[in-house]
């Protein structure tokens, strides 16, 4: 366990009730205080702009719409979709693969013999029967 590890004990209903203030002031700030700045930006542009106004629930939409796309841009350290070269094969993953590639072809050359000779069974016997 950490030894510097702070726990935060609620008791009582005072405890409550500042959790719930700390919860309904992070809500104000950080969700509904944005969603009001993007819904009068937008129905500020709207007077000049002939595009329609937006309430309160767009504009909270608006401003998830920007946050998240903040969000994504501004993270270069993290990518959602990475694609990494596959580095050089050693010398026995080279030789197990050409193996597997001898196998392989063996295996369709077979089946095309196979296939061949069956083909030739079935035309000497309907040469046969034509006879």
């Amino acid at each position: 366990m950490k030894r510097n590890m702070k726990v935060v004990q609620i008791s009582g209903f005072r405890g409550i009730l500042m959790v719930i203030f700390i919860a309904s002031c992070l809500a104000a700030g950080f969700i509904a205080f944005p969603a009001f700045a993007a819904m009068y930006a937008w129905n500020f542009l709207s007077e000049y702009i002939s595009i329609p106004t937006i309430n309160l629930l767009q504009g909270l939409m608006l401003w998830a719409i920007t946050a998240i796309s903040i969000f994504i841009i501004n993270d270069r350290k993290k990518y959602l979709v990475a694609f990494t070269p596959k580095t050089q094969l050693s010398e026995e993953e080279m030789k197990k693969v050409l193996e597997q590639m001898k196998i392989q072809r063996a295996q369709v050359i077979n089946s095309m013999i196979l296939k061949s000779n069956e083909t030739l069974d079935k035309e000497k016997e309907k040469e046969k029967e034509n006879l």
